[in-house]
This record gives C-alpha cells, structure tokens and sequence, in this order.
C-alpha cells in the first residue's frame, strides 16, 4: 500500500509541475502576442507555435505517460504475485536425483555427450516415475526434482532408475557409465496458484544428494561413518525413515553431517536398494 501512496504522489507532482509549466507557457505566448501587435509594422513579425507544439509540452506529456506507465506497471507485477503465492500445503515425499560428475562429462567429452546422457536420464526417470503416481517433476539441468504422495514411492522410483541402469546400462562409450545420486525427504511442501512446489523439504533433498563423506561429522556415542557411496545411492532424512517403517524397504544409518542452510546435525539413512524388490 506504501508504495502505492508514493507513486500516487509521484504522479500528482507530475501533474502541478505540469500545471504550472503549461501556465508559464500560456503567459509566454500572451507577452508573445502583445509583441506581434506592437511589431505589426516590422519586416519580420514576431510569431509563436501552438502550444501542443512546444517542446516543453511534450516533455510533460511524455513524463505524464511514463509516470502513468509506471503505475500500471507496479499494480499489474503486485497482482501476478498475488496470484502466484501458495494457495496450498501438502504433505508429500520429495526425490532429487543428480548425474554425477556432469560437468566433467561435458568438458571432457562434449556438449553432445551430456546432452545425451541428460535425456537418456530424463526419459528413464519420467518412466519410473509416472507408474509410482508422480505428483509434481522439474529438469535441473543435470538431473530431476519430484515429488511424491508417499516416500515408499519415491524410494521405488529411485530403485528402478539406479536398477535399470545398472542392470540395463546405456551405450556411453568412450565415456564412463551413466551413475545418479539420489536425495529423499518428506515434508509440508508449499503450493503455488501456478502448481510449483516451495519448502524446506525440498532444499533440503538437494542437499542430502550432494553429500560427500567429509559432510559427516562424529559424535560421541556413533560408531564413524564407513563406506559411503558416491555414485548409485539414496540418503533419506529423519523424517523420510520414519515413513518407511511400515514397509519393507531395508534402509541403514550412515551418520550425522551438517546441511547447509539447516541448523544443527541431521541423522542420514541409506537404502539399500540392491535388497529392494518390486512389491516393497
């Protein structure tokens, strides 16, 4: 509302300066005009431009119309937020799958070859994930974001996708095999007018996909973190497990680390995908 009042105001100035400009010009042209009279008898007469043509007139106008252009500018921008703001909250289990070392892939074997790898991943992931009931998907670039109605379903969509591409590998020759992280979470997930999804959960999915072992912190009373993957692996968060108690999902404590944005230490957990069967 603020800054409403002050483009009001912004735009009210405009409009006196304005006034009084178009007086002065008034007032110009009136002495203007007495000149004329008294010079009727000169060789040159004095004469004066309409008033729509003179450049000080058309400098107001057009700081009229930008002032008014402005305004209309910052309601319509203050309007697409408002639609654009969360309408929603769900609950929902949300998978970030990332290609590892994709930067490597294109530097050291070509745009073309990420690309490829890139959708290869795409369509792969797409196809696990429609038959798990998909909820929301968007390409980062080098990997996906989705979100599901329950995690044991985000789990068996990471599982086939690691599966199949163990089991059933894509041709990448000269380069290595086509290798995925996963992170899982499960959370309030806020939802927009526009159907995209905004919370926690969600950054902090990205940020159990990047983990590296020196992420892990000791605490006392834990054994170390020991054999961590860095390729071909799905890290859940506290809440994630919990979730997946009531399955058969076989899943391992790897540690405690640090995430970046979050406070304090969180608990990691592992599938153990390989023991992962299709009725899970």
């Amino acid at each position: 509302m603020r800054r409403f009042l002050k483009s009001g105001v912004l735009i009210v100035g405009v409009l006196l300066w304005s006034r009084s400009a178009l007086l002065a010009e008034v007032a110009s042209n009136s002495h203007l005009k007495q000149m004329q009279e008294l010079g009727g008898q000169m060789e040159h007469p004095v004469t004066s431009q309409p008033f729509y043509q003179e450049q000080t007139f058309l400098v107001l106008v057009g700081l009229v119309l930008a002032g008014v252009g402005f305004v209309v500018f910052r309601v319509l921008r203050r309007r697409w937020r408002l639609s654009s703001g969360p309408v929603d909250f769900v609950n929902e289990a949300v998978l970030v799958v990332d290609v590892v070392n994709s930067t490597h892939l294109a530097t050291h074997y070509g745009n073309g070859f990420a690309m490829r790898a890139m959708t290869i991943l795409e369509e792969r992931t797409l196809a696990a994930a429609e038959a798990r009931g998909l909820a929301f998907a968007k390409n980062t670039g080098d990997g996906y974001f989705m979100t599901f109605p329950s995690v044991v379903a985000a789990v068996q969509t990471a599982v086939d996708l690691i599966k199949g591409l163990s089991d059933e590998p894509p041709d990448f020759s000269p380069g290595p095999p086509l290798a995925v992280r996963a992170g899982i979470t499960y959370g309030e997930i806020l939802l927009d007018s526009r159907g995209a999804r905004h919370g926690a959960a969600i950054n902090k999915a990205f940020r159990l996909e990047g983990l590296t072992p020196k992420s892990f912190a000791r605490v006392e009373g834990e054994s170390d973190p020991d054999k961590i993957p860095d390729r071909d692996r799905i890290f859940l968060d506290e809440d994630a497990s919990q979730e997946l108690r009531s399955s058969e999902i076989p899943v391992r404590a790897v540690g405690f680390c640090k995430l970046k944005g979050f406070s304090g230490l969180h608990q990691v957990f592992e599938v153990l995908w390989h023991n992962v069967n299709g009725n899970s």
